[in-house]
């Protein structure tokens, strides 16, 4: 008796931790919308390679606020970009790659604006936010459609 209720008991945690990794979104596509959530395979063991890489290129000792904020928005858009690439649609994957690609330079530019001290540079920040985040609904409102339209 005992075995088959230790048995019973193994097989609902199992099913429970596979049923909660079903519902958890790819590696790298969690700030992604639903579309490319659901067509990407996620960033892999190559993704997470990468981004490990990328850090110990960089000594974050001597880094300022500004440089440590800039790291992060590019591993963030680089971990979310790498997601994508595995996506089969080459429209979704484009989309996907975009919106994950804008929201890397709207993050940049914000970091500029909050930073910098060129004007000209803030005024290309300014710029940047404003036409990415409007392409960035764009990309939004149509991964949307083509989620529903599955």
């Amino acid at each position: 008796m005992n075995r088959i209720a230790l048995a019973a008991a193994l097989a609902l945690t199992v099913s429970t931790g596979i049923a909660q990794e079903a519902k958890s979104p790819p590696s790298g596509t969690e700030s992604l919308p639903k579309a490319c959530q659901d067509a990407s395979p996620g960033q892999g063991s190559t993704g997470k390679a990468m981004e490990m890489g990328d850090m110990a290129a960089h000594s974050m000792s001597d880094m300022g606020e500004a440089q440590m904020a800039s790291m992060k928005a590019m591993q963030d858009m680089g971990k979310a970009m790498r997601a994508t690439h595995g996506i089969k649609d080459p429209d979704l994957a484009f989309v996907c790659g975009m919106i994950a690609h804008h929201r890397g330079a709207v993050a940049m530019s914000r970091i500029e604006l909050q930073s910098g001290k060129d004007e000209q540079a803030k005024s290309w920040a300014k710029k940047i936010i404003a036409d990415q985040e409007r392409e960035i609904a764009e990309f939004e409102a149509w991964a949307a459609k083509a989620d529903k339209a599955k």
